[in-house]
């Protein structure tokens, strides 16, 4: 994807939102279905074909079509008289699901025949099927049923929108940030540099020895989460049962059963008594909590500086980008370790900028405009910006 976006040139790429989802639905297919592919950018040329699109493409398409799924019918994605664009959609249903009942039967297949399994998210899947659990009701003797396909292919799904959409919309807001704020690219080239000086091919990256110490790449994820999660709200339920909730003033809050619950992210993640006076501004600084004064930091040299920077644990209940408690989201590590991974990767040797328009518009101006595009948000099952295609972003070497 970066020997992509700099093969562009001054001009710059407009596809960089698009180009990132392309990332997480590749990074997403490798990790949970073994299935590798070679980045292609949006930018170039898509031929609408009638021919089995690969899972890849086919999961793509349904994820970029996901409200007219849930809202037309299936039968109707077969009528003769569709838009050929409506019908892709069609077939990318079709195929998807193929794929995923080929690696179910496949499955199936090493189960009884007593091998490994693959590995995979369907192989996972599958094997805990075929062994029921004990239920937790104690006053019963019943066992768990084995999912059904049309379950496990439900699940599939879900971890695959859950996986990729959020992953790939916190990719492009903290991208828009960083192009917006220069300051901050330095900040964490700095940090990536002393850490993988001697490590040119990322293919050799360690997660246990790399991971730990580039807190502060993951503190631009945990920053742009904080002002632009991509889920609004965690829908919390009460359960047939009254929930008693203590404030923080001890008082406590009854609430009925059967009751939705759903926390207002964006108020608690900005609340001044939370994030200081500059709640609504974009620092990633702030979830560094360096343990040397500044003059001594200055004094002590770089490497005594980044080892003594520790990342800020928020108080509890005040930052869940991710929920909390015990059902949070499963993902949340694989999240930060494929979104440090890719600041790694484009800022390691390399800086963005926005293209000015028209070659009249100063950097300054430019940087300004960036930002609007950031804020120019909208809601459709997730945040997303409404005009990312608007800015061009160009890659120039450090």
């Amino acid at each position: 994807m970066l020997q992509s976006w700099c093969s562009c040139g001054p001009e710059g790429t407009k596809s960089s939102a698009e180009d990132l989802r392309t990332l997480a639905i590749n990074v997403l297919a490798f990790a949970g279905f073994q299935k590798s592919y070679p980045f292609k950018s949006s930018q170039q040329s898509k031929e609408i074909s009638k021919n089995p699109p690969s899972y890849r493409d086919a999961l793509a398409i349904i994820l970029q079509n996901v409200l007219v799924l849930l809202v037309v019918p299936s039968q109707m994605f077969s009528l003769p008289f569709l838009p050929t664009k409506w019908a892709q959609v069609g077939w990318a249903k079709t195929a998807f699901e193929q794929h995923m009942l080929d690696q179910i039967a496949d499955e199936k297949r090493l189960i009884s025949e007593g091998k490994p399994g693959s590995g995979t998210l369907v192989s996972n899947l599958v094997r805990a099927s075929e062994q029921p659990q004990d239920t937790k009701d104690f006053n019963s003797t019943a066992r768990s049923k084995p999912l059904s396909i049309d379950e496990i292919l439900g699940n599939i799904f879900v971890f695959n929108f859950a996986g990729h959409d959020t992953t790939s919309i916190s990719l492009a807001y903290a991208l828009f940030l960083l192009v917006a704020h220069p300051e901050v690219q330095d900040w964490i080239s700095e940090e990536i540099k002393f850490y993988l000086v001697s490590e040119d091919n990322p293919s050799q990256w360690q997660y246990e020895s790399t991971f730990p110490k580039l807190q502060r790449c993951l503190a631009v994820l945990l920053e742009t989460l904080r002002l632009y999660n991509p889920i609004p709200g965690v829908p919390k339920h009460t359960g047939p049962r009254p929930q008693h909730l203590t404030l923080s003033d001890n008082k406590t809050l009854n609430i009925p059963p059967n009751s939705l619950v759903v926390p207002n992210l964006q108020a608690l993640h900005t609340h001044p008594r939370y994030w200081g006076s500059d709640s609504l501004i974009w620092r990633p600084s702030r979830w560094i909590t360096p343990s040397l004064s500044s003059t001594a930091t200055i004094k002590s040299g770089l490497k005594t500086t980044l080892s003594a920077e520790k990342l800020l644990t928020p108080k509890k209940g005040t930052f869940i980008a991710w929920s909390e408690g015990l059902q949070n989201c499963p993902g949340k590590k694989f999240a930060q370790v494929e979104f440090v991974a890719a600041m790694a990767r484009l800022f390691k040797g390399h800086r963005a900028e926005p293209v000015p328009r028209d070659g009249k518009e100063s950097m300054h101006d430019a940087r300004a405009r960036v930002l609007n595009v950031v804020r120019d948000s909208s809601v459709e099952l997730l945040l997303g910006m409404r005009e990312p295609g608007s800015v061009r972003v160009r890659w120039v070497e450090r």
